[in-house]
């Protein structure tokens, strides 16, 4: 579990002197990749993607640096493998379906045309090697959105290279693997230096700074990685703010306020009459909630309302 950092939660924690101050934290699973727990002509076991596949996205390492046990790196090969066996298994399971939805719409269910075109659909594209990435239906269609396709799911792409390997290696190697996933536009890349991010984790703030700089990096992996993380799940971030608490609350990017009402509490989204709302940033020109109410910042909005990066709420219930 990851905290996020946010200086927006501090700014709010500094006004408020909260009891308790929670930032959004995201979960992380660690599965091990290419095992050889795989059958003959397998890379990757099949308890592996099972693992997978509940997942909201995925952070795919990929070696480049030298493996006394595994020789010299290949990048877009050890790519292309996982991508492939995330293919087959979907396809697997397509036509699976397929068989069943096809004896059903013979018997006459009319009501399973429309997800028996969109598995042919599917099934065409994973039998030419391509992932469900390239197909919106797989993951937009209430038909398939239930299978949680491997091949569908946002993927940042993360190249760990070694101490030896420049940034101008890390670059070729980063450019041919975008080439190679052209199209697929739920795919993020991005690299780091693990060792070396590992003795920055141990360092106080100023020295690790100075680290970053001799990197030529302006941020830590991990700072990025949560980043591009919220990006590919297409998430913002909103704050309940007063003396009890301070907390940052992640919603998809385009929900309603009614929908982070319920992020909040069930009871909020049933009850919900309206939110009072103020931006963040106008609450720190303000310097105040009375002064921003002043300025005629704060707005009472209705449940249809599409919630902004930074909106501070307060939601008026009744249940």
């Amino acid at each position: 579990m990851v905290k996020v950092r946010d200086p927006r939660v501090d700014f709010l924690a500094d006004y408020h002197k909260p009891k308790k101050v929670t930032p959004v934290d995201v979960e992380y699973l660690d599965i091990a990749g290419m095992t050889g727990e795989g059958k003959p002509g397998r890379s990757i076991g099949d308890k592996i993607l099972a693992h997978i596949r509940p997942l909201d996205a995925l952070v795919h390492c990929i070696r480049y640096f030298h493996s006394a046990s595994l020789g010299e790196p290949n990048p877009l090969r050890d790519y292309s493998a996982v991508q492939e066996e995330m293919i087959l298994s979907d396809l697997a399971v397509v036509e699976k379906r397929l068989e069943r939805v096809s004896r059903d719409v013979q018997k006459g269910r009319k009501e399973l045309a429309e997800e028996l075109e969109l598995l042919h659909k599917a099934h065409a594209l994973l039998d030419d090697g391509r992932p469900l990435s390239v197909f919106p239906p797989a993951t937009e269609s209430e038909r398939l959105r239930g299978f949680s396709f491997l091949s569908s799911k946002p993927q940042l792409v993360l190249v760990n290279a070694g101490d030896d390997k420049t940034p101008e290696d890390v670059q070729a190697v980063l450019s041919n693997l975008k080439n190679h996933a052209e199209g697929e536009s739920k795919s993020a890349f991005d690299w780091l230096y693990a060792d070396a991010e590992a003795e920055i984790a141990r360092l106080g703030e100023e020295d690790a700074r100075e680290f970053l700089a001799d990197l030529a990096l302006e941020e830590g992996a991990k700072e990025r990685i949560i980043k591009q993380s919220f990006e590919l799940l297409n998430l913002i971030v909103f704050f309940t703010a007063g003396e009890p608490e301070v907390r940052a609350w992640p919603l998809e990017s385009g929900k309603s306020a009614l929908k982070a009402a319920g992020t909040v509490h069930s009871d909020m989204e049933r009850g919900f009459i309206r939110a009072e709302v103020v931006s963040f940033e106008d609450f720190r020109e303000a310097g105040s909630m009375a002064a921003a109410h002043k300025a005629g910042k704060v707005r009472l909005e209705g449940r249809d309302y599409q919630v902004r990066d930074g909106d501070i709420f307060l939601f008026r219930f009744n249940v």
